[in-house]
């Protein structure tokens, strides 16, 4: 697996891994284009055998810093592609300095609660039916 910056040319297939995940933000082709658009954004891609099995998108500002979407190809899930994401996207933010990085997480999504955890992320809140009646999202942090 190469983990690298998504490129405008890349929000297609960006979209295409993230609408295999009903769980992920929702973000069409236009979304992805407008994002990486932005100078406060980073979204590095997974890359296996020349295609795109999964991404994480994040927004910077100063010190503080929080990742907006994340989403792994159904056939990529459970080979570590997430966890390499997320642990990519710390070390290239531990190079910038000193940050604080947060992130929503919706509560009954346990895989993905696992993983950041995993990655030294520590619940520090919640956002009641932030995804919907009855879906609060976990909001988690931790400083790098």
């Amino acid at each position: 697996m190469n983990i690298r910056l998504a490129q405008q040319q890349d929000a297609a297939a960006l979209a295409r891994v993230e609408s295999t995940r009903p769980q992920a933000a929702g973000w069409a082709e236009q979304g992805f284009a407008g994002e990486l658009q932005q100078p406060c954004a980073r979204i590095w891609c997974a890359c296996e055998g020349g295609e795109i099995t999964g991404f994480l998108a994040l927004r910077a500002a100063a010190d503080c810093c929080e990742i907006l979407n994340v989403a792994v190809l159904p056939a990529c899930a459970g080979r570590g592609t997430g966890y390499a994401l997320v642990s990519h996207a710390l070390e290239e933010l531990k190079k910038q300095g000193p940050c604080r990085i947060s992130l929503e997480v919706a509560e009954d999504n346990g895989p993905a609660r696992a993983l950041y955890a995993k990655a030294g992320f520590v619940p520090l809140g919640r956002r009641s039916d932030f995804y919907g009646p009855g879906r609060d999202a976990l909001i988690m942090g931790m400083d790098v």
